[in-house]
């Protein structure tokens, strides 16, 4: 197929796609409505399939710098509207799937979906860097679909039994030759993420060598060693079974103190993994209070919550009317969650800078100080270029206005950028204001061309405007 007859096959299937989209479903019958949505399903893992196979032309392209996008990764989020670094999920899944062609090609045979293709590929990175045994687990794999109906999490539940079977003795994972090229290949497939549930927490989930493993938990372990006390020191009362919730004097034999699990014993409560969990906020803790730690723009790096004043207020929370408080980063913590932060913290009570902070020197200096640019991070949270979320240790302060055209140092004249968008903004069309009304940058992408019906060419989806 060329690449024009790509291009209008793509388009074509987009249309017909919003077609069916807009088809009145409530008219069939219950078998007819499985039946089209199994059909859409195999539908989707085609476009799936194919969608890989765009995403590998772009990146050989290079083709979104010239739109304006740092990298791949980070146009795919945006185009797609996912997660914060879901693009960068995609981009992986065509990187492993390349060593892998008889895995790519069930999925572009509807052998397999995305989700499928993309377990086996990264648990197969994971084995050491000999061809002929990835292909083969790959493949016992593929043959788990086929026979049982593995889904996507039962194939990695399933992978450590494959590899087992196809290597009973360990030759090939636990040969050290093999060993060392898979201490490399687990160093660049190296990272940590941080993913909100919903509910007040947070998960970690990460990956990296034996090596950087061992040198982490070498620093927590003696933090996370269990804090013993004297039988009592919690405020607690040991009760024994079948004694009495009071003594004979009124004196309380039960446990009015507030740690579950308790046993008022001295013993430390925590489970083990509680324990590390603490000593990995202990050290960041001990690490934030030295001058190790580079500088954000003539601050230290901290967390910044912002609240409401009344939503501070112990009475505001006991009526149930607080508002949640919020990081730049845009996690959320509850009022009494920022009432308990805010008892060993900096408060500064205003909209923007406290008393004798002053957010706007006009033209009397060029660079930023320190409370205009922590009122920079507040506003804008990271990068404000559509689409990039890189934090603010990483930005500049940018002008709109340049400061050699006239433009003053303020709040309303700035925007935070990263590098790559901060250069990308002097040598390309893109343009950005402050609204007047909402006081959030607002953008405008350079001009495009829109063909008539998508033919020949491909139309750009410009950046959606930042939301206030």
């Amino acid at each position: 197929m060329s690449s024009l007859g790509a291009l209008d096959q793509a388009t074509a299937v987009a249309e017909r796609a919003a077609e069916l989209a807009g088809e009145d479903w409530d008219v069939l019958a219950g078998p007819d409505a499985v039946a089209g949505v199994e059909a859409v399903v195999a539908a989707r893992s085609f476009l799936d399939a194919a969608l890989l196979r765009g995403i590998a032309r772009v990146e050989a392209t290079d083709a979104v710098r010239g739109l304006g996008w740092a990298t791949v990764k980070d146009f795919l989020t945006h185009l797609t509207g996912g997660h914060k670094g879901s693009g960068g999920g995609l981009v992986r899944a065509v990187e492993q799937l390349r060593d892998l062609p008889e895995v790519q090609t069930a999925l572009e045979t509807g052998r397999v979906t995305l989700p499928q293709a993309r377990a086996i590929a990264a648990k197969v990175h994971t084995l050491p860097r000999v061809p002929q045994f990835r292909t083969a687990v790959a493949g016992a794999m593929l043959d788990l679909v086929d026979t049982h109906g593995h889904d996507a999490s039962d194939l990695q539940t399933a992978f450590s039994d494959v590899v087992r079977e196809l290597d009973p003795d360990s030759a090939i994972v636990d040969a050290e030759k093999e060993k060392a090229k898979a201490e490399r290949a687990a160093h660049h497939a190296r990272h940590l993420s941080f993913a909100e549930d919903g509910h007040g927490g947070v998960r970690l989930k990460g990956y990296g060598t034996v090596e950087d493993a061992e040198r982490i938990k070498a620093t927590l372990h003696p933090l996370a060693a269990p804090v013993t006390t004297e039988p009592g020191a919690c405020g607690g009362v040991s009760r024994r079974p079948g004694e009495a919730m009071f003594d004979e004097n009124g004196v309380a034999t039960s446990a009015p103190c507030l740690t579950p699990e308790c046993g008022h014993d001295g013993r430390d409560p925590r489970q083990a993994g509680a324990r590390l969990w603490d000593a990995l906020v202990d050290a960041c803790d001990r690490l934030a209070a030295t001058d190790e730690l580079p500088r954000d723009h003539g601050s230290k790096p901290r967390v910044v919550v912002l609240i409401d004043q009344d939503s501070l207020k112990q009475q505001v929370i006991d009526a149930g009317l607080a508002r949640n408080g919020h990081t730049p980063t845009g996690a959320r913590f509850s009022a009494s969650a920022v009432r308990r932060m805010a008892c060993d913290a900096e408060i500064i009570p205003s909209v923007l800078g406290a008393e004798g902070q002053v957010l706007d020197v006009g033209r009397a200096q060029r660079l930023v100080t320190a409370a205009i640019w922590m009122a920079l991070v507040v506003r804008d949270r990271h990068c404000a270029f559509p689409g990039c979320t890189r934090m603010p240790l990483a930005c500049d302060a940018h002008h709109v206005v340049h400061w050699a055209d006239g433009g003053a140092t303020s709040l309303d004249n700035l925007v935070m950028l990263c590098r790559h968008h901060h250069v990308l903004v002097h040598q390309t069309p893109w343009a950005v204001h402050i609204d007047p009304d909402t006081r959030q940058p607002v953008w405008t992408p350079p001009p495009r061309h829109t063909l008539d019906s998508l033919r020949g060419r491909a139309t750009y989806r410009p950046a959606r405007p930042r939301a206030a």
